[in-house]
C-alpha cells in the first residue's frame, strides 16, 4: 500500500503515575470533584452542560449535605432527575461527613470542585485538572474522591 499521513491523529495518552496508598485516612484530608455537574442553582460560574471549559468551587464547610432546591446537576448527558433531588448522589458529602464524624477521615475540604465531563475535550479537561490541582494542593489534600455520572 501507499504510504499517507492522517488529517486526524490520535493524540499522546498522558500517563499518570497511580498514586500510593494513603496509610491512614484517619490523618487525611480528602476532597471532592466531580464531573457530574453540580452547582448552586443559578451556576454562578457558568459551567456549561456539555464540552465545558469551566469549572467551579463551592464551599461547603457549614454544609452536612447537598440539598436539592439549593444544588443541582447542569449535566446534558444524563436524566437529571435523581441528581436533583438528591445531589449528594453525585457529589457524597452527606456519606463523607460521616465519615468525617466517625473518624474514618481526619478531614473534609471545605470545598468541593465541579464540571462537565460529556464532549469536553481531553485536553481541556487537563487545563481544568491543573487549575483545580493548585487548589488542592494548597490546602494540604491528601486525596479526592472523583465522582461522575
Amino acid at each position: 500500500g501507499e504510504k499517507f499521513e492522517t488529517e486526524l491523529p490520535i493524540p499522546k495518552m498522558d500517563r499518570v503515575p497511580i498514586a500510593p496508598a494513603i496509610k491512614d485516612l484517619s490523618k487525611a484530608t480528602i476532597a471532592c470533584v466531580t464531573t457530574g455537574g453540580i452547582v448552586p442553582v443559578d451556576n454562578p460560574d457558568r459551567i456549561q452542560s456539555a464540552s465545558a471549559t469551566r469549572w467551579g468551587r463551592y464551599d461547603v464547610s457549614k454544609l452536612d449535605r447537598l440539598e436539592g432546591g439549593v444544588f443541582k446537576t447542569i449535566h446534558a448527558g444524563f436524566d437529571p432527575a435523581a441528581a436533583d433531588a438528591d445531589p449528594n448522589v453525585i457529589v457524597p458529602l452527606d456519606a463523607l461527613r460521616a465519615y468525617e464524624k466517625e473518624g474514618k477521615i481526619g478531614k473534609l475540604h471545605e470545598y468541593f470542585y465541579s464540571t462537565v465531563g460529556t464532549g469536553t475535550t481531553q485536553g481541556e479537561a487537563a487545563r481544568m485538572a491543573k487549575e483545580i490541582i493548585v487548589h488542592l494542593k494548597e490546602a494540604n489534600v491528601n486525596a479526592v474522591v472523583l465522582t461522575s455520572t
